[in-house]
């Protein structure tokens, strides 16, 4: 079963104006619950841009999306940041991590948003970081923290509210190649204990990996 459908999306960037220029085109997508996908693509071809229409923090031009069957209504600010902030768990390239505070600080981050109450924030925090075998970490300030502990605390991050969709943005770009195959793997763990796991990425090794490779060039898809 699809757990999120593209139909015929476009994004156009500075539509009408001289600098107007079209990111994605006519991209049609099944992603199925349990799906591990590689998105894969030269730099400027759409990846990213695709990722985040995904994530709803960007907005289609043109197209709809679903997600379960429901469409997603990208014309509501408050619900799109409900469905981002429930059903969607973000990895990030520069980690995004609050360099001053705590692991367990970072990962408590979405609850503030959820209506997980303060006195369960750092109980389910510590969880997550217990499941990347991190908990040791907890009340280690970040900028203390190598770069691929940085990267476990912010995919416990992604999974603190217990997301049915990982977008892993270049996961492993600041990472060096042994750090980088220890983060793949935790992606790839995830994705068989049943999370829907999509990696936009470069590099070929990890796309080899994945189950299925989406390539994006100009703004459009090839399966």
């Amino acid at each position: 079963m699809s757990i999120l459908t593209l139909r015929n999306i476009g994004k156009i960037y500075n539509p009408g104006k001289p600098n107007s220029c079209e990111a994605l085109r006519g991209v049609d997508l099944d992603i199925e619950r349990g799906d591990l996908i590689a998105i894969i693509g030269e730099s400027g071809s759409g990846k990213s841009t695709l990722l985040h229409i995904l994530g709803c923090l960007d907005q289609p031009t043109s197209g709809e999306m679903s997600f379960g069957g429901a469409r997603v209504n990208f014309r509501s600010a408050k619900k799109l940041a409900a469905y981002r902030n429930g059903k969607i768990g973000f990895v990030l390239q520069d980690f995004g991590l609050i360099l001053g505070e705590t692991a367990v600080e970072n990962v408590c981050v979405p609850l503030l948003f959820s209506k997980t109450p303060f006195t369960k924030m750092k109980s389910r925090a510590r969880t997550a970081l217990d499941t990347l075998n991190i908990g040791k970490l907890a009340n280690k300030r970040v900028n203390q923290l190598s770069g691929g502990q940085k990267q476990r605390v912010a995919i416990a991050r992604a999974l603190v509210n217990d997301p049915e969709i990982i977008l892993a943005d270049e996961p492993t770009g600041a990472l060096d190649s042994k750090t980088s195959s220890e983060i793949v793997n935790t992606l790839l763990d995830l994705n068989e204990k049943g999370k829907t796991v999509i990696i936009v990425t470069h590099d070929p090794k990890i796309a080899a990996q994945c189950r299925r490779v989406v390539t994006i060039t100009d703004g459009a898809l090839s399966e």
